[in-house]
């Protein structure tokens, strides 16, 4: 009797840490192979350069979502979604586009402050939905434009920073989503540097975010380049993006 129980009581954990176990192919191979399979729950900066494909991976991570039965929530910090974009790669990928429409939840935010009474919405609406991906674009747009203002300290800005960078982590465990947050860069002045950009702000992401995908603009591909990685290798491989999305380089 007691040795059923205990097998009846195994069986019920297993069943609860298959069903909270997430995994979100990003659509392209040699993502996959970089992130172990996918985006897993945790906190992701991707960064780069302009027009290396930052937001196109928010965009393909919405479809990729829908694709996993899951919804998703979009903070747009910079007027960078794109309905039309959604529904070019669903036609790509032959998916209902009305449908991937309905899954994603886009919130757009004007001010570091709108953010994080943002987040407490988004907060209490993840106890109640099958939301899985969390995505900002971008997540420093407001602290970099409040660097310039004048009638802000640089005590207050730090301290509404890190505020929002707790209440993202506090989400991304309570509630085991995966998190993508892009960043906006700046110039690495150090002489012939590995990585070109940092994202504005590092000093503070770096407690936070556990996984850095940084983005690489060449002339007839990219590529993309984990690293501070607390968890996977430190790896690059190539992509080029297409008209269906983010897509492996092959010669």
């Amino acid at each position: 009797m007691f040795s059923s129980r205990i097998i009846d009581l195994v069986s019920k954990l297993k069943g609860i840490q298959n069903r909270d176990r997430v995994l979100l192919p990003t659509g392209s191979t040699h993502f996959n192979t970089i992130l172990k399979g996918g985006f897993h729950p945790g906190m992701y900066l991707i960064f780069g350069a302009n027009r290396t494909g930052k937001t196109q991976i928010c965009h393909q991570m919405c479809l990729q979502a829908y694709i996993a039965s899951s919804s998703s929530i979009y903070i747009d910090s910079e007027n960078t979604f794109r309905p039309e974009r959604i529904k070019e790669l669903c036609t790509a990928q032959g998916v209902d586009e009305e449908q991937a429409m309905k899954s994603i939840l886009v919130a757009k935010v004007l001010s570091n402050s709108t953010l994080l009474l943002k987040l407490n919405e988004v907060d209490k609406k993840l106890e109640t939905s099958n939301t899985k991906l969390l995505i900002i674009d971008s997540i420093n747009n407001h602290f970099r434009a409040d660097q310039g203002a004048i009638n802000i300290s640089h005590y207050e800005l730090k301290k509404n920073f890190l505020k929002i960078l707790q209440k993202l982590s506090d989400i991304t465990q309570k509630h085991n989503v995966v998190l993508l947050a892009t960043a906006q860069i700046s110039p690495n002045f150090i002489e012939k540097p590995i990585i070109k950009e940092i994202p504005v702000g590092l000093q503070y992401l770096n407690h936070f975010f556990s996984e850095f995908l940084y983005l690489i603009r060449n002339s007839d591909k990219n590529y993309v380049h984990i690293i501070n990685s607390k968890s996977l290798p430190e790896n690059k491989l190539p992509y080029i993006i297409t008209s269906r999305g983010i897509e492996d380089y092959v010669k």
